[in-house]
């Protein structure tokens, strides 16, 4: 069939924020959904059944939850679990609030979610905000439950590209499972929880905030290219036919990509890179162990103290240290000490800051409490490092080199204080590297003789270092991992690790950037921890650059530049130079 519209004065071209790679070309279908903040309510008086109407709005939630759970991808589950303690947790307040001002069901969820809205958004942090989505993805489906809406089951996605205001992640995990071709939405963020679960299906995915759905009708032929986050609604025939091939090429590249990740990642001159993988929980450890990670650089264990009301007992951390050891067996696994704090808070910690990004998180927090938190965390520890010997203890926003010793001193303690009186000596110890303070004091925290290696958290070191919160739409643009402010610090600082004959790492998001791999090279770093489904693609770089011409051809080059689109530049010609052009779609 061919695939086309009338071109002319009916073709629409939209440019918008890519959060998911990936072309596709397929009918439009609009996903439209009232949402909670639009909800009206005529007749609003509390009856004797609003608390029975919100039971069983709660519990047909939790059976499409559990529905969903059942082809949602392991990574998810546990998002999905997340979902079922929010709802609970919304239903009980509702209750409360019906019952006390006698209003009915409806009102009195708007009131509670609108409620914790400007809470979140108060934060000041468009990345604390972003959590606000999954709160309103909850209570937009208990609304739905009370009003007797059924969730658009019968909506038929396959092969088609949905258009929509927002989406949920429950929605995303169904499309996925029904074929779709694409996301389109007006709001929403790359780290959303439902831009992760689309990137982590091949569901191409942008965000045009200034799309009009008014414009759009369903049927529409559309070409979505999420490689450089732009929408063609009824395309011509020779657009069409453009975009066929590039479709083509990138599943050829994809194709390719896939078999190199479970190459051994080599430079043309025989330099070993290790690529690691970042990990949030056990699931997900499962299913790296089998796409070529070479271990594990980054275990994020906050799922454990997220979701429940009290912090994890030594026995569950112990068990879930101990399975992604034995999953990566003979392996570096890299645990990270939980990073709590800032866009991480705890319903047991109860901290009321104005910024909590620059406040008690990551160190800080688990020195303050040691008891409470950190103690059991290194018991588990040093219990699993006991029984597999492939464990790495690493520190999180460490910015002091007092952090280190006092971290020393209670590691100490906690080991002869244990009934298995362990030796600390050859426990490996790491710190994140997030801040300007520890990346140019990184020689002096060598210089405690406790750490071994460091990994550079280049999420926060960027936004740090450019004072940009990378999830504010009004400075995001500020936002980048090539600037060459950043690129200077990160010089300095790995030079400065090199010298001390400490193992260097990244494992923020640039790690995983084709245009930042050989700069990074080219600076010395011999480890990058990427998410599981970029492995692939990062070896293949790899495999085509020389790393000993590195330093010369690119990385003084882009050192000097005078901004970041200079240094972008620099980096895309020296690329095609090496004839690295198919990767353009990452550039």
């Amino acid at each position: 069939m061919t695939i086309y519209g009338g071109g002319g004065d009916s073709l629409l071209t939209f440019k918008g924020t890519i959060a998911s790679q990936g072309i596709s070309i397929a009918p439009i279908i609009k996903y439209l959904v009232e949402s909670i903040e639009d909800l009206e309510v005529s007749d609003c008086r509390f009856n004797t059944d609003e608390e029975a109407r919100l039971d069983d709005a709660l519990e047909k939630y939790i059976v499409l939850l559990s529905e969903t759970k059942k082809f949602a991808p392991e990574t998810e589950r546990e998002m999905l679990e997340a979902y079922e303690l929010i709802a609970q947790s919304l239903v009980e307040e509702t209750k409360e609030l019906a019952r006390n001002e006698k209003i009915c069901a409806e009102l009195a969820l708007k009131k509670v979610y609108l409620k914790y809205r400007e809470s979140f958004k108060s934060s000041g942090s468009s990345l604390i905000a972003l959590r606000e989505a999954d709160l309103r993805s909850v209570a937009a489906s208990l609304a739905n439950y009370l009003r007797g809406r059924e969730p658009k089951s019968t909506l038929s996605v396959h092969g088609k590209i949905v258009v929509a205001e927002d989406v949920t992640p429950t929605d995303v995990i169904k499309f996925a499972k029904d074929g779709v071709k694409g996301v389109v939405t007006m709001k929403g963020g790359v780290t959303s929880h439902a831009a992760i679960i689309a990137r982590g299906n091949d569901i191409p995915y942008i965000i045009i905030p200034d799309l009009r759905l008014e414009n759009i009708n369903n049927g529409d032929i559309a070409i979505l290219d999420a490689l450089d986050g732009s929408l063609v609604v009824n395309p011509g025939e020779k657009e069409v036919e453009n975009y066929r091939v590039k479709v083509a090429r990138f599943e050829e590249l994809k194709s390719i990509l896939r078999r190199s990740a479970f190459a051994k990642a080599s430079t043309l001159d025989n330099q070993v890179i290790d690529v690691l993988c970042n990990i949030r929980d056990i699931e997900e450890a499962r299913a790296a162990s089998t796409g070529g990670c070479d271990g594990i650089g980054l275990f994020r264990v906050e799922f454990l103290y997220m979701t429940r009301d009290k912090p994890p007992g030594e026995e569950t951390l112990y068990t879930a240290f101990t399975k992604v050891a034995e999953f990566f067996e003979g392996k570096t696994v890299v645990i990270r000490a939980p990073d709590l704090g800032a866009d991480k808070p705890l319903p047991y910690i109860p901290l009321k800051e104005e910024n909590p990004f620059l406040g008690l998180r990551g160190i800080r927090l688990l020195l303050e409490y040691s008891k409470e938190i950190f103690t059991p965390f290194l018991k588990a520890f040093l219990r699993a490092q006991r029984s597999h010997g492939n464990l790495r203890l690493l520190l999180p926003m460490v910015t002091t080199v007092r952090e280190v010793l006092e971290t020393g001193e209670l590691l100490t303690r906690v080991a002869e204080d244990s009934f298995e009186r362990m030796a600390t000596s050859n426990i490996r110890i790491g710190v994140m590297v997030e801040t300007p303070a520890a990346a140019l004091m990184v020689d002096k925290l060598a210089d405690t003789g406790l750490i071994k290696f460091v990994s550079y958290g280049t999420n926060d070191l960027t936004q740090y270092t450019l004072a940009v919160d990378r999830g504010n739409a009004n400075v995001s643009y500020l936002y980048d991992e090539l600037d060459p402010a950043l690129l200077r610090l990160l010089e300095v600082s790995v030079s400065k690790a090199l010298e001390k004959r400490i193992e260097v790492e990244v494992c923020g998001e640039m790690a995983s950037k084709v245009p930042a791999i050989p700069v990074l090279l080219g600076l010395g770093v011999k480890g990058l921890s990427v998410n599981p489904a970029q492995v692939g693609l990062v070896k293949y770089v790899i495999s085509k650059l020389n790393a000993s011409n590195l330093g010369k051809d690119l990385v003084s080059k882009v050192l000097n530049a005078s901004d970041v689109e200079e240094s972008k530049h620099i980096i895309k010609e020296y690329l095609l130079s090496i004839g690295l052009k198919e990767l353009n779609p990452w550039l």
